[in-house]
């Protein structure tokens, strides 16, 4: 069981049965440039039960700091209040309730090895960002969570926040020691795509988040655990019509989006695929991406209503958080709310200027009442029209910090908390009067619980490149299936050529791209361009698979056997219906022989059946050994 005790100057720690997990401190400042650190401040108050502690630091400035440390259902918590001892507000963006040591005498090998790493969670999924476990170093920066471990022993210490409706907050190796790690609430900077500083909030007492602390002998489980215990808190909003089998428009299309192809593409789903189990419940999607603007809307509607008449579902598409229109453009009237321009709903900074693009656009001020007549409008119009989905993209741009129409939303999560909310209000099914999926794009990992699904990386289409950053996301953010989303979103997936691709892919690259997209949790969107035969042919070959199908849509998420740096792991392994699958992957294009060892990777020393080509691994000597010429990808069944 895990208890909090107080040590001495200012230093306290977390004990999991005899095991210190961590020694800390806690420290914060105000915009006066006063500062408190419970090292070198006097303890006032101690308060210790049941393995909960509360501790009151006050500094000679003024400032008053009380350390909340609790354990509800052996889950250890951390937090801290700043005050003034005169009970004046105080204003602050710089909250720091754990500091946490792992330079000490009794520290678990997992602290003290010079092979130890943590891994680097990105605020978002834009521009390529990924996930990477890399070596601790002064200044290195994780986003609300990060998670020390070996990843030989797999041994590791979980940070994490819980709480994330008014900070951003990050974990940074000190500047004075690597090895000590710092919990912060108010973290604003390139990493989270701001060009203002964080915001602040003023009170008599200001809190920062909660912050969660967990040890293990595997990491994987830790992550889980958090994972689960933010779901109790931040419940995902539940999709019961089972996962989405469809197309998207973007990646095989993009600009070339036309009448001809959304009609094509929505009769070869329902002619060849669905009837070969591409399909849920008997029915797919046939959805729109951006570009849809620029097709016909009475041509648009009726392709639509043809998809429908034959049993499939339709998505759009919108950017609801972001301007992307030219700066001339500022100046016109906001569509469906006659007498106001789009100037007076862009976010501006301290000096009143808008703020720049990120990402190519503009952010909305979505504390504005404009910007929710405006919203309302447009979603009113997709319920209008009939879709049944909608992919919501740039949804970052909703989260950055500024100065807010509303004086009362000071802090960027403050402010995406309110869109979140008003989007899944909108398209409730209480409200559309019929189920209506929402998948986030471009969005950040945090505050989780809103939409049914959350893409897991940026863009990837259909190279060797790809698959790997595809798996990046999936060895690090597999967890967050179920957990913080109902669903993870590996893309779209494109199993010939896409707009950003030089040149065709390979079969291999294809089949690693459909596997990927498969064990990932799952949201199945095919994207090519069927006036290829080519394109026809490979979505035959590789998406008419029953028992690869059967594995998407099962909605579990594989996971990872190994870490692997900033890079991938080759093997990924699940339980479906008591059934051990395995998934293995290379995207080395000259070919490698990969070894997966059964102990390591949990599985039993049997026969497996790949699901692609039928061939029988005989793991019966502990090891799988698979061959591969080029980028390519196994989905093992037990037999």
């Amino acid at each position: 069981m895990y208890q909090w005790q107080y040590d001495k100057d200012g230093r306290f720690k977390l004990i999991l049965d005899d095991i210190t997990v961590i020694y800390a401190t806690a420290k914060a400042s105000d915009v006066k440039g006063r500062k408190i650190d419970s090292r070198f401040s006097e303890l006032k108050a101690e308060s210790a039960e049941d393995g909960d502690l509360t501790l009151v630091f006050e500094a000679n400035n003024g400032l008053r700091l009380t350390e909340v440390l609790t354990v509800v259902d052996d889950i250890p918590y951390a937090k801290c209040v700043l005050s003034d001892v005169t009970g004046t507000e105080v204003e602050t963006r710089d909250l720091i309730p754990l500091v946490a040591d792992g330079n000490f005498g009794e520290a678990m090998p997992v602290w003290r090895s010079l092979f130890t790493k943590m891994l680097q969670v990105p605020f978002d999924n834009t521009m390529w960002l990924r996930f990477e476990s890399v070596p601790l170093r002064a200044g290195r920066t994780s986003f609300d969570m990060t998670v020390v471990l070996s990843e030989e022993t797999r041994e590791g210490v979980l940070l994490g926040a819980a709480d994330f409706d008014v900070w951003k907050n990050a974990a940074v190796c000190s500047a004075t020691d690597a090895r000590t790690i710092e919990m912060r609430s108010g973290v604003a900077n390139e990493g989270s795509h701001d060009n203002a500083p964080h915001g602040t909030i003023i009170g008599t007492e200001v809190e920062s988040s909660r912050f969660i602390v967990l040890y293990g002998a595997d990491y994987r489980q830790l992550m889980v655990r958090y994972g689960e215990t933010l779901k109790k808190e931040h419940p995902p909003i539940q999709w019961t019509e089972g996962v989405p089998f469809g197309f998207n428009s973007w990646a095989g299309l993009a600009w070339k989006l036309d009448e001809h192809h959304y009609r094509m593409t929505g009769e070869f789903l329902r002619n060849e695929l669905l009837p070969a189990s591409y399909q849920n419940d008997g029915f797919n999607y046939n959805n729109l991406d951006a570009c849809w603007s620029a097709m016909d809307e009475k041509e648009m509607l009726a392709i639509k209503d043809e998809c429908h008449a034959n049993g499939q579902k339709t998505g759009i598409y919108d950017a609801p958080f972001a301007f992307f229109g030219k700066e001339e453009a500022r100046k016109n009237e906001i569509p469906g709310v006659p007498g106001h321009i789009f100037d007076e709903i862009l976010l501006r900074d301290e000096y009143g200027e808008v703020l720049p693009r990120v990402d190519g656009a503009h952010p909305f001020d979505l504390s504005h009442p404009l910007w929710k007549e405006y919203t309302k409008k447009k979603f009113d119009r997709f319920i209008e029209w009939g879709y049944d989905y909608i992919k919501v993209d740039f949804m970052t741009h909703g989260c950055m910090e500024g100065v807010h129409y509303d004086p009362a939303v000071r802090t960027g999560r403050q402010c995406i908390d309110i869109g979140y909310r008003y989007v899944d209000e909108l398209l409730a099914p209480e409200r559309v009067g019929r189920p209506f999926f929402i998948s986030l794009s471009i969005a950040p990992l945090f505050p989780a619980g809103f939409g049914h699904a959350r893409r897991f990386s940026c863009d990837a289409f259909g190279t060797y490149e790809d698959i790997e950053y595809i798996l990046n996301a999936q060895t690090y953010g597999w967890w967050e299936n179920r957990n913080l989303y109902d669903f993870n979103d590996p893309d779209h997936i494109v199993l010939l050529k896409s707009f950003g691709m030089e040149k065709d892919s390979t079969l291999g690259e294809a089949r690693a791209r459909y596997t990927a997209a498969a064990i990932a949790g799952t949201v199945m969107m095919l994207s090519d361009d069927y006036d290829r035969p080519e394109a026809v042919e490979r979505a035959k070959m590789f998406a008419t698979n029953a028992e690869v199908n059967h594995v998407a849509a099962s909605r579990i998420a594989f996971m990872p056997v190994e870490a692997n740096g900033p890079s991938a792991s080759h093997a990924f392994t699940a339980e479906i219906d008591g059934t051990q699958y395995v998934a293995i992957f290379t995207w080395d294009m000259a070919g490698e022989t990969v070894d997966l060892c059964c102990k390591r990777a949990g599985i039993a020393e049997s026969k497996y059946r790949d699901l692609w080509s039928g061939e029988v691994f005989d793991a019966t000597n502990g090891v799988i050994t698979w061959k591969t010429e080029g980028c390519d990808a196994i989905l093992l069944k037990a037999e």
